[in-house]
């Protein structure tokens, strides 16, 4: 908005320079907010890549190759080009934000190995009992599914298994990852399915078999504050 492009280039108005007109030849910020305006979710001015120009950031390029970018210069795809051959993701992906998207037959961070089974074999390995890829909860490489879940401590999360097909999250009655709450307490979670204990019913084990209440008891448990049981839309 401060400028006229030009075949592919900003002719900036007065008062503004840079690549797309967005710094300000004067600042009417003081370096305080400037420095607050450019600092990242870690409170990192300009993730350590870049210096903060009234507000903005402006990423260290000493190349002119335009390689970090963002906001806060967050995105660093120097980290895609490959030690040997110097090409971004090996010339076998495409690179966004520092990470490589490999093309059909090549993995790795860099794009650098490439697959050698067929693509039916691929998808043979990938596919879960119930006939979905990584059970629709990870994604395939190379015949092997990676999960869209990680444990923060390093170890595998609530998803897991050869095509992603355990999920552990079905055996807690709410979900939180950190929470070990599996079967209500009353069993054990087998690959996202609850085996209770004697005397336990349910999905989640939720249930006991026998009930101590009476019926008032009960009635008056699931009542609440609501007029009705189960506020009329369960037993």
């Amino acid at each position: 908005g401060h400028g006229k492009c030009d075949c592919g280039k900003c002719k900036c108005d007065e008062g503004w320079y840079g690549e797309a007109c967005q710094y300000p030849t004067t600042c009417n910020l003081t370096r305080k907010k400037s420095n607050e305006m450019c600092k990242n979710s870690q409170d990192i001015i300009c993730s350590g890549a870049g210096t903060c120009q009234c507000g903005r950031c402006k990423c260290a390029n000493s190349e002119g190759n335009g390689l970090v970018y963002g906001k806060f210069c967050e995105c660093d795809d120097r980290e895609c080009i490959d030690d040997e051959t110097e090409e971004i993701c090996t010339g076998h992906g495409k690179c966004y934000c520092g990470n490589c998207y490999c093309e059909a037959g090549w993995h790795g961070d860099k794009c650098e190995f490439q697959c050698d089974i067929t693509p039916w074999e691929i998808k043979k390995r990938c596919t879960s009992p119930d006939g979905k890829i990584c059970s629709n909860r990870g994604t395939c490489v190379c015949g092997e599914c990676t999960c869209h879940d990680v444990d923060p401590t390093g170890d595998w999360g609530d998803i897991h298994g050869d095509t992603c097909e355990c999920d552990e999250r079905n055996c807690k009655a709410v979900y939180d990852r950190y929470s070990d709450d599996f079967c209500s307490g009353h069993g054990q979670c087998n690959c996202g399915r609850c085996d209770c204990k004697e005397g336990w019913t349910g999905k989640k084990c939720e249930h006991p078999r026998s009930c101590p209440l009476s019926v008032e008891e009960s009635v008056k448990k699931c009542q609440g504050n609501s007029n009705l049981p189960c506020s009329g839309r369960g037993k």
